[in-house]
Order: C-alpha cells, then structure tokens, then sequence
C-alpha cells in the first residue's frame, strides 16, 4: 500500500488515503485521474517527507517535509 496526503493551495493537508502500490505509481495515477487535486506521497513508516502526514499538518515544498502545525 502506499499513502498519499492531498494538500490544498495553502499547503495545509486536507486528507490522507491509502492507494494502490501494485506497480509503480498505479495508485497515484488513480488518485489524479479520478479524484484530481494535488497529492503529495506520504510514508506510514516515516521514510520519507519527515513524518506521515495527517489532517491539519502542512506541506513544505522547498524542503520537501510534511511538519505539524504546532511547529
């Protein structure tokens, strides 16, 4: 499985799903294609992006991290 979180125009995490991990990027492009907005790949195990990403936490695109907003 892999978990992707969309974030909105403010970089603030919306909702986090779980998508298909079958092939590579399968599931993302389900994700695009019939959800659309902007996802951004989060790692359950914190092995990328700093932190799994959760409701209420941001995205830092220039240093490529979820971080929470009590930071």
């Amino acid at each position: 499985m892999s978990h992707f979180a969309e974030i909105d125009d403010k970089n603030l995490v919306l909702r986090v799903i779980v998508g298909n991990n079958d092939e590579p990027d399968e599931g993302y492009s389900w994700i695009i294609n019939n959800l659309g907005g902007k996802w951004i790949k989060t790692s359950y195990n914190n092995k990328i992006r700093n932190k799994f990403a959760q409701p209420g936490d941001f995205y830092d695109p220039d240093k490529d991290i979820f971080y929470s907003s009590e930071i």
